[in-house]
């Protein structure tokens, strides 16, 4: 049974209509226009640093976990770069398509047109892959004998190693990459990536710097000791190894919210979530933790994963209507020596799923 703080979060999700917000694509678009001239990599990395040192940031009423890619909840994001023109083509029936409908105010309507799409028009994904396929594919593609690429927003199908990320920390992670940024001085991966994970802890910390000052201005006691612990999570995991489940759920969601910044994909899967997530686990109960606060977190993590909805096509929201993000994670399972993996965790998985009863994330068996 889900308690009144989680029944709160649910309610608020769904309170107001469904926006698409520019924001994201402003600034991406603006540090692109700095950049002309550089590296791929190293473009698409400053451009989502840029992101997250800019987009405005909030923690919501009775949240524990921070971390919100947009202001107001469930808002959809556009992505120009991958493609600018179905955008342009359905500004004016977002509102009224059969499926997946979202409000754009005139004035966004006019910024996309005016800013965004004469930018990306012949810079995008689209027109990148458009120039590598030959005429008479185009041509079935136009007569929808098939589909080639699917460039309404970003794709995904990944899984980032999470074991990493929770087990070394940002911090860690940061100095490694900064050392073979180093050595290997003309490999713009590395670069990029070092620019990404700066970025991370920089973001984490205006997470930290808002609770904090959310805290001193809250009139009531209890939420104003909430705040201060999550600027106090924040501040130890914007470049330490997390300590603890709290920790550990709050690293996780930050890192999820900030690839979402950088692809605005479908299907960042959450992998084996019982499995890397369970010493953090233990390791709460043993602090002396609350078994019944440990849920209430996992709850709300889960709250949180429905707040990603995304953008997509008309005809893409035919096939994907009710915002399946995919979020998948997998529970149970075997380990390397093929006995059950199953712990207690999965089971609280499934419980916290159960309790909510929202569709994200999708809970798979392995």
């Amino acid at each position: 049974m889900s308690t009144e703080r989680i029944t709160r979060l649910k309610s608020a999700l769904f309170e107001a209509q469904r926006e698409i917000s520019l924001e994201r694509a402003l600034l991406y678009t603006e540090s692109h226009q700095q950049t002309e001239g550089e590296h791929t990599l190293i473009r698409r990395a400053k451009a989502t640093a840029h992101v997250m040192d800019n987009v405005a940031i909030s923690i919501r009423d009775d949240e524990l976990i921070a971390g919100n890619r947009t202001v107001k909840p469930r808002a959809g994001i556009v992505s120009p770069e991958m493609d600018p023109y179905w955008i342009e083509k359905e500004l004016d029936i977002f509102e009224s398509r059969p499926q997946d409908k979202f409000f754009i105010s005139e004035d966004d309507k006019a910024v996309y047109k005016e800013t965004l799409l004469p930018y990306w028009s012949e810079r995008s994904m689209k027109d990148f892959i458009n120039g590598q396929i030959p005429d008479n594919v185009k041509e079935a593609v136009a007569e929808k004998v098939f589909s080639v690429n699917q460039t309404d927003k970003g794709q995904g199908h990944i899984i980032i190693d999470f074991d990493r990320l929770l087990e070394k920390g940002l911090g860690a992670l940061t100095d490694e990459m900064s050392t073979l940024a180093t050595v290997n001085a003309d490999n713009e991966f590395y670069q990029s990536v070092l620019i990404l994970l700066e970025a991370s802890t920089r973001h984490i910390r205006r997470y930290e710097a808002l609770a904090n000052q959310m805290a001193a201005e809250c009139e009531c006691p209890v939420r104003a000791a909430e705040l201060t612990r999550i600027a106090s999570i924040s501040a130890n995991i914007a470049t330490q190894k997390p300590q603890g489940f709290y920790e550990a759920c709050q690293l996780f969601w930050y890192m999820n919210i900030i690839l979402q910044y950088e692809s605005n994909a479908s299907s960042l899967s959450l992998g084996r979530f019982d499995q890397y997530m369970m010493p953090f686990y233990q390791a709460s109960i043993g602090q002396g933790e609350s078994p019944a606060f440990l849920q209430e977190l996992l709850e709300s993590l889960w709250v949180k994963t429905n707040d990603i909805v995304l953008l997509r096509s008309s005809s893409s929201a035919k096939f994907f209507a009710g915002f399946p993000t995919g979020y998948t994670i997998l529970l149970g399972g075997l380990t390397e020596n093929g006995r059950s993996a199953v712990n207690t965790l999965s089971s609280l998985c499934l419980d916290a799923y159960q309790s909510v009863q929202l569709p994200q994330p999708n809970l798979g068996g392995a």
